[in-house]
């Protein structure tokens, strides 16, 4: 029996996120899952991969919830480490991202509860219109002529705006605000992260959102 044909037995359930895998495939090659069974197999180059491919997407995620630096440095070390501790206990039942996120985000409140702290997001790259499929930036839609004028004097102005507001934001739909906004993931992912209906997720983002857009009407003649 081949690779392939042992990951379905043990996983039935999985074949969708699984190909046959020979030995002549290049690590690069393989999916997020294969990888991870790999790993778990005792595989140190498909850990590797894992690391090269999600490393930056969890600082980055980590970071934008905690606004510190050297602490979402250590926790996303951490993270890596839980997926050493857990490699013979997975099952590719769902994308790995989902199953990623999803350690990622237990690490996030454990923090918060440590330090009691609110986190702060400094990027700018959401605007949104309040539909499902808008994912639109604010300094992707100024016009050429007003760019370098918004960048410069009013970037940090329309930051400490949106800072404010997501001061106000509970936890939980701030963190839903930024698996999407920010992460890209799809409201299917973010409800298995964080164990909610979709229709729970899309409405705790439209209360960020609706948090968020009267902090940011005033920049409005930015912006087309």
């Amino acid at each position: 029996m081949n690779e392939h044909a042992k990951n379905i037995a043990r996983f039935p359930g999985a074949a969708p996120l699984l190909r046959p895998v020979g030995e002549t495939v290049p690590v690069a090659e393989r999916s997020d899952e294969e990888l991870m069974l790999a790993h778990g197999e005792g595989d140190e180059a498909a850990f590797e991969e894992l690391v090269r491919r999600f490393n930056r997407p969890m600082f980055n995620y980590i970071y934008r919830m905690v606004q510190n630096r050297h602490v979402a440095e250590e926790l996303t070390q951490e993270v890596f480490i839980a997926l050493v501790k857990n490699a013979g206990r997975y099952y590719p039942t769902a994308k790995f991202s989902t199953y990623l996120y999803t350690i990622a985000s237990n690490m996030v409140y454990k923090e918060w509860a440590q330090q009691k702290r609110r986190p702060r997001l400094f990027s700018l790259s959401w605007w949104g219109s309040g539909s499902d499929d808008d994912d639109g930036s604010p300094l992707d839609t100024i016009g050429d002529d007003r760019a370098c004028v918004f960048t410069a004097s009013t970037r940090a102005e329309v930051s400490e705006a949106v800072n404010e507001a997501l001061r106000q934001v509970p936890k939980h739909y701030r963190e839903a605000f930024v698996l999407k906004r920010f992460q890209g993931l799809s409201y299917e992912e973010i409800a298995e992260i964080t164990d909610c209906p979709v229709g729970t997720v899309k409405s705790r983002i439209a209360r960020a959102e609706q948090a968020l857009r009267p902090h940011l009407e005033r920049f409005r003649g930015y912006l087309h």
